[in-house]
């Protein structure tokens, strides 16, 4: 199944304020339930326990954080281990921008701004840790390598680039879930187009390569890969 480049409709400046609401919370639905989350998190959290050691203050980086679902879910997992962390989020969409700044507003330990992944202003090793869910599929050839080599850049300990996997059964799942389960027609029309433009794990292996990254590639069920790289 070769990889498809046509754009996804979320990627459209003009798409509809509540059309674009609703399909990032369907996305946010396949993330918790299937399997999308454990897969970022069973990374993430392992280097959030490396850094926090001797009561350290852990700051993170979201890159292409949307509704910042997975700063508010690290936020209230840290709170109930006593680690104190601090997340920024961060989103090339102004409204998404907006909108994931409304949606955080009462936590004071999560920061949201709009940045390009592949041109962070941040120095150097600006946070503990980074990572990036769902977006590399978005970005092609030198984008996604550009990408991985920022989230290596600004990270001290450790950094995360957790997507689909291209496969198959992935893309007869995410049509079966288009048919009968979604109802935004953005989501629809992106959730298969997004397994289509997903890379599949020597793909994924190629782009750490070309990033010039020293990533280890993590296959998780179902149908998920992690590019890993530092506090592994």
């Amino acid at each position: 199944m070769d990889r498809q480049i046509r754009k996804e409709m979320l990627d459209d400046a003009e798409l509809d304020e509540k059309e674009l609401m609703r399909s990032l919370r369907e996305v946010w639905q396949v993330n918790r339930y299937m399997g999308g989350n454990p897969a970022l998190f069973a990374h993430i959290k392992r280097m959030v326990l490396l850094a926090a050691r001797g009561g350290r203050q852990v700051n993170v980086l979201d890159v292409a954080t949307g509704l910042a679902d997975q700063p508010l879910m690290l936020i209230r997992w840290a709170e109930r281990k006593g680690i104190g962390l601090t997340v920024t989020g961060v989103d090339i969409n102004s409204r998404i921008v907006r909108l994931a700044a409304a949606r955080t507003a009462g936590s004071g330990a999560i920061r949201i701004e709009q940045g390009d992944g592949r041109r962070l202003t941040y120095p150097d090793g600006s946070f503990d840790i980074a990572f990036s869910n769902l977006a590399l599929h978005h970005f092609d050839g030198d984008d996604a390598a550009m990408l991985l080599r920022e989230l290596e850049r600004v990270s001290r300990i450790g950094w995360v680039a957790a997507d689909l996997e291209r496969h198959p059964a992935a893309l007869g799942a995410a049509r079966l879930l288009a048919r009968f389960v979604w109802r935004s027609p953005v989501t629809r029309h992106d959730g298969p187009l997004s397994v289509q433009r997903a890379y599949t794990a020597a793909e994924a292996e190629a782009l750490a390569r070309r990033a010039g990254v020293d990533a280890r590639l993590h296959r998780h069920f179902p149908f998920r890969l992690a590019l890993v790289g530092g506090g592994r």
